[in-house]
């Protein structure tokens, strides 16, 4: 970051200008991988402009440490040339330090007991932790509210849910390709927790040891949910599929308009 975004402007408007450029290359680092990025930030206006601009999920965190040990650690006499005027527009000294208040969280790093170095690293760690899913297998031929209940009743739970589309061959009963249910499924789910993945048109479920998963069935599904049929949507039964999914199809030109009657929303 420093090689590319080399600041020597530390008046207010020069630091705005430094801190957001950062914020804007940390976001398309971040499409690859995590980043940590950790600058003075002393300005709370700054802050929420630089949380504006990362994604959604980024968590910004306080590192509080007190002025006086501040200059305690300053090994390279700063904080001394500051107050004598060497160095001019210094946080802290002659430039204001905002308390930060959209922080997501605050570390103490006074260095006290239960302040370590190692403790605020374990503070800090949940953020990295890759988030699990529930896999839900299917055909999805198409997606249909019985196939939503189930999803839903996932994310009701907090659960990121994968569905799994198998690549049956295209026929009578799975006339929709894998990349048509795949689009559908992203296009009902847009904005959600929801991914989609094309699959081998699997046979079976082996496995040994449950390690860290589990296999269940749901066996709490209303008999009205239960009874829908991708059959009976497929012989034109449309009322069995939500107005997202209807929209889809219709925009593909799988299916002709419908009227209000024939759609769930």
């Amino acid at each position: 970051m420093r090689y590319f975004f080399s600041n020597r402007d530390f008046s207010r408007e020069g630091r705005e200008r430094h801190l957001l450029g950062v914020a804007k290359m940390a976001v398309m680092i971040s499409k690859h991988t995590d980043v940590i990025c950790s600058f003075i930030t002393p300005y709370e206006d700054v802050r929420k402009k630089i949380l504006e601009i990362l994604p959604n999920n980024a968590v910004m965190v306080h590192v509080s440490t007190s002025l006086e040990v501040c200059e305690q650690r300053d090994e390279k006499g700063l904080y001394s040339k500051a107050r004598s005027g060497e160095i001019a527009n210094f946080t802290g000294i002659s430039d204001p330090f905002d308390e930060p208040i959209c922080a997501h969280l605050t570390l103490n790093s006074d260095g006290l007991e239960g302040n370590s170095v190692e403790q605020m690293i374990e503070q800090l760690l949940p953020l990295f932790e890759k988030p699990k899913a529930v896999l839900l297998p299917g055909r999805w031929q198409p997606l249909h509210i019985g196939h939503e209940w189930l999803i839903q009743r996932e994310l009701n739970m907090g659960k990121m849910v994968v569905v799994g589309i198998r690549d049956t061959p295209v026929s009578k009963s799975n006339p929709y390709s894998a990349e048509v249910r795949k689009r559908m499924i992203e296009f009902r789910y847009s904005g959600e927790n929801v991914e989609a993945w094309i699959m081998p048109d699997i046979e079976a479920i082996s496995y040994g040891r449950k390690v860290g998963y589990e296999v269940r069935e749901a066996d709490d599904i209303p008999p009205e949910v239960f009874a829908v049929s991708a059959t009976s949507v497929r012989s034109g039964n449309k009322a069995n599929v939500s107005a997202k999914v209807m929209s889809f199809m219709i925009e593909e030109g799988i299916w002709d308009d419908y009227s209000s009657e024939e759609l769930v929303i």
